[in-house]
């Protein structure tokens, strides 16, 4: 969940507005442009100050557009909040996609479960942005409701590919909530530096294998609770 990283001294929460700027200023307002804007902003005050911490004034601040401005394009400090998550889960949907495309089942596998860990300091504060709205949506609904459709998401595009890999139809399930729990426990180690990403990939990247030797391979039940494969 964070941004693509683009070589700035900022953080990866701004690098959409440095793409905007590399590029010609339009005569004419972007109105689109100017809410995407607004929402980097509001992740930049999220990341200093928390989501409590978020006033119009913060985002105005932060980047150097008017209170009046804001409010223009987002009536009330929950509905900016509000966007600003939606924004995060469509770009982390898009980037997604777009690799995904053109990668083998296990290969896109291996990259949706990767893809939140932080691997670099920038990334690691889009992540801590992204951990922010987590803890904001057990007493927001609204937020809550749109973190429980990305994390049920993620679920079932995992089961998509296990299925494609020949998992057996019966493992499927589980496997994809085993594999999706795994990253999302290894994000929270790296994040807290509990495991450098680089270890925390290779875990994820020893265990795709396993999954795909699914219907021959003994290793995926270890436990005495989960029968073997027959």
């Amino acid at each position: 969940m964070g941004a693509t990283t683009i070589c700035c001294g900022m953080s990866i929460l701004h690098s959409f507005t440095v793409r905007i700027y590399c590029k010609a200023v339009p005569k004419r307002v972007d109105h689109e442009q100017r809410r995407a804007e607004i929402i980097v902003g509001l992740w930049a005050v999220i990341n200093g100050r928390g989501i409590e911490g978020v006033t119009y004034q913060a985002v105005a601040q932060a980047t150097g557009i008017s209170v009046g401005r804001i409010q223009h394009y987002f009536a009330s400090k929950d509905d900016l909040i509000l966007a600003g998550c939606r924004a995060i889960v469509e770009r982390a949907s898009d980037r997604y996609a777009n690799r995904a495309a053109s990668l083998e089942p296990h290969e896109a596998l291996r990259d949706l479960l990767a893809e939140p860990i932080p691997h670099t300091t920038s990334f690691r504060l889009g992540v801590a942005v992204w951990y922010a709205y987590l803890v904001r949506g057990g007493i927001d609904p609204a937020i809550g409701a749109i973190i429980a459709e990305s994390a049920q998401g993620t679920i079932k595009e995992a089961q998509t590919l296990l299925s494609a890999m020949g998992t057996p139809r019966d493992q499927v399930p589980r496997e994809a909530l085993r594999l999706v729990s795994l990253s999302n426990g290894l994000t929270q180690r790296v994040l807290i530096g509990a495991a450098s990403a680089q270890e925390a990939l290779e875990v994820l990247a020893a265990e795709i294998p396993v999954v795909r030797n699914a219907p021959t391979s003994p290793t995926l039940s270890p436990s005495p609770s989960r029968p073997k494969s027959r």
